[in-house]
């Protein structure tokens, strides 16, 4: 059993280093909208991250159509995509409003959302074509010296 347990953990780790080196196929150009896509992991101690870690945008290129967030949460607990600075783009009523980017996930679920670009775009203005960083996490299973993922928009 004890091998078992070896071998399964040696198992996950390749696979996660394999998720984490390929960068995982995060971006991806529909024609129509950018899509990024992030995948949901337990690691140790109760605690989970969102992969990839870092997402590199550019403004020239990226901003061009709309962009998706694609969340997939493939364990069994529920988790939180939560973004400080970013806005998502909804219709309620029939109108479009916007509000902090925060979305749950169920256990084995998938969801997506549109994110405002606006907010993106005037932060950029105001950062004088510097680079701009969002973080990203889970504030459900976070641990103390966590900092998450990154979203890095590039002039």
């Amino acid at each position: 059993m004890r091998g078992f347990k070896r071998l399964t953990a040696r198992v996950v780790g390749v696979g996660l280093g394999c998720v984490i080196g390929s960068g995982v196929v995060a971006l991806v150009s529909t024609g129509w909208a950018t899509e990024l896509a992030f995948v949901a992991r337990d690691v140790e101690d109760q605690q989970a991250v969102w992969l990839p870690g870092e997402i590199v945008l550019h403004r020239s290129t990226d901003f061009a159509e709309p962009l998706i967030f694609r969340f997939t949460n493939p364990t069994i607990r529920t988790h939180v995509f939560e973004a400080p600075g970013l806005l998502e783009s909804v219709e309620e009523e029939g109108i479009q409003i916007t509000r902090p980017l925060r979305v749950t996930i169920a256990p084995e679920e998938s969801e997506q959302i549109v994110v405002d670009r606006s907010r993106i775009t005037s932060d950029a203005r105001a950062g004088n074509r510097e680079t701009i960083t969002y973080r990203f996490y889970c504030p459900l299973h976070r641990a103390d010296d966590d900092t998450g993922g990154t979203i890095v928009v590039e002039p």
